[in-house]
């Protein structure tokens, strides 16, 4: 294709993902029809059909977009410095803010109860719990200590990405290292 065509395949897409983020701010997933969506992203629903399945195929590119630049965020910190996790947590929370609508649209459960497990489930954020238990000996220990740290850690960002004003993303950061910290015995 080229380079117009990705453009447009581009705006397209935009369109309809912003679309989807205006009317979650006020319907559930499940209350939005494709027709609406496309009405709002001012496409027609063929267009639509030639990019996504169905509202919750678009849900599912922006999940998929929003975990590839946490991921991003976590390793372009490992270049810079592989053993400052305070500093990974506070990037990671700042991309969070930078990207405010979507991010409290994912994280407050609103329309895809299993997000905090994929977020969690990140290969960078296993590496960041596995740093912080890595003298853990007995595994059942460990399984309840990471389990805690991550639902812990989850509805502390949950808090934190609803309060006004909010602390800052250093921080919030600080205060969840410094808890789950204790919570892993280290």
């Amino acid at each position: 294709m080229d380079k117009k065509g990705n453009q447009r395949v581009a705006l397209t897409r935009r369109l309809i993902q912003e679309s989807l983020l205006r009317l979650l701010s006020r319907k559930s997933l499940f209350q939005i029809s494709i027709r609406e969506l496309c009405g709002d992203a001012g496409v027609n629903r063929s267009t639509f059909y030639r990019h996504y399945g169905s509202q919750f195929d678009v849900l599912s590119g922006l999940e998929a977009d929003y975990l590839a630049r946490v991921e991003q965020t976590i390793a372009a910190a490992d270049v810079r410095d592989n053993r400052d996790v305070l500093q990974r947590v506070t990037l990671v929370l700042q991309y969070a803010a930078d990207n405010e609508e979507l991010s409290r649209m994912l994280i407050n459960h609103n329309v895809d109860p299993s997000f905090s497990e994929k977020l969690f489930s990140l290969p960078k954020i296993g590496e960041l719990l596995g740093d912080a238990l890595s003298g853990q000996e007995d595994e059942r220990r460990r399984r309840a200590i990471v389990s805690f740290a991550i639902h812990g850690s989850y509805t502390l960002i949950q808090e934190w990405i609803n309060e006004t004003p909010r602390r800052s993303a250093a921080e919030q950061a600080a205060l969840i290292l410094s808890l789950a910290r204790r919570v892993c015995g280290a």
